[in-house]
């Protein structure tokens, strides 16, 4: 079997990307392949040379750089990636456990779920209407009633995946089909926010020049997003720091708190397996936790 460069393989991988119009997929296999080139100091990289001590090289080098474990993590899943879509090609030759010698997962270093206090707190909120924080508040509600659809789903919905109150829509980040029953509460938000250009494709208007840098359009329209949600934090006076991924965690946290079945959970968020959905969410929380330590203590030190 012919072995073939590494990095070339993955270039093509970006620009296929590219041309499917998968630019955020397109953007982080590009970091991971900068990276790659900065190890090797540009030069070309052989699939025979990745082996578990090269790998275990290259998370050192990344972790000298002060890069934390969930950014080493997503190079090293995007790399697995690239080599396991290489074995399918049957371009290079499968090594058991090749990746089991690095980090792969996911910690969850800031917590992301709001409880459902603070979202009937958000519900019910008074704040002057056609204001960007009012849109904010009434766009971070959507995203949970609509199962947590994330920020750049909603982005890029077309006028023709609602129908009626059935929304059906292709996860831009995994390519897998949902559909949703729009709720009462979520199709009056809709009302309120969809687009009012006519002429646009899209339902919303966070894109509003179609076809000319969307991914860029986007971008921008999340930064403002998560900005506003600062500010609306701040008002609300919550020591939960709202973002555009609180609403998904959210909605699976409490889903799961509900005890609903963690794969009936994973479906409806659009994952690959139930450990992605584990990601979101623990078992129990980390008041519960502590209040535990606290009683084994009391109950060890203060009899």
């Amino acid at each position: 079997m012919k072995e073939k460069n590494l990095t070339s393989f993955m270039q093509k991988l970006i620009v296929s990307f590219l041309q499917e119009g998968r630019l955020g997929t397109a953007h982080v296999y590009q970091s991971t392949y900068n990276r790659i080139k900065s190890f090797t100091g540009g030069r070309p990289l052989k699939f025979n040379e990745l082996t578990p001590s090269w790998l275990k090289a290259f998370q050192n080098y990344l972790l000298s750089y002060q890069l934390q474990w969930n950014t080493i993590s997503t190079y090293m899943r995007m790399l697995r990636a690239v080599y396991f879509r290489a074995v399918d090609e049957g371009i290079t030759i499968e090594y058991p456990r090749l990746f089991h010698c690095v980090y792969t997962g996911t910690r969850v270093t800031v917590k992301r779920t709001v409880d459902a206090q603070v979202l009937q707190h958000l519900y019910n909120k008074q704040i002057p209407q056609n204001t960007k924080m009012e849109r904010a508040r009434k766009l971070f509600l959507l995203l949970f009633m609509l199962r947590g659809i994330p920020f750049v789903d909603i982005a890029y919905l077309r006028r023709c995946d609602l129908n009626g109150n059935i929304l059906t829509y292709r996860r831009r980040k995994t390519g897998t089909w949902i559909t949703v029953r729009v709720e009462p509460e979520a199709m009056k938000l809709i009302q309120a926010l969809k687009s009012t250009d006519i002429h646009s494709p899209y339902l919303f208007p966070f894109i509003q020049k179609y076809g000319r840098n969307e991914y860029h359009q986007y971008q921008y329209a999340l930064r403002i997003f998560n900005y506003q949600l600062k500010r609306l934090s701040e008002l609300l006076g919550t020591h939960i720091s709202l973002s555009s991924y609180s609403a998904r965690h959210s909605w699976a946290t409490i889903a799961n708190y509900q005890n609903y079945q963690q794969e009936l959970i994973s479906n409806a968020m659009g994952h690959s397996s139930v450990k992605v959905t584990e990601t979101y969410f623990k078992v129990h929380s980390d008041e519960q936790i502590n209040e535990m330590n606290r009683g084994i203590l009391k109950y060890t030190f203060q009899q």
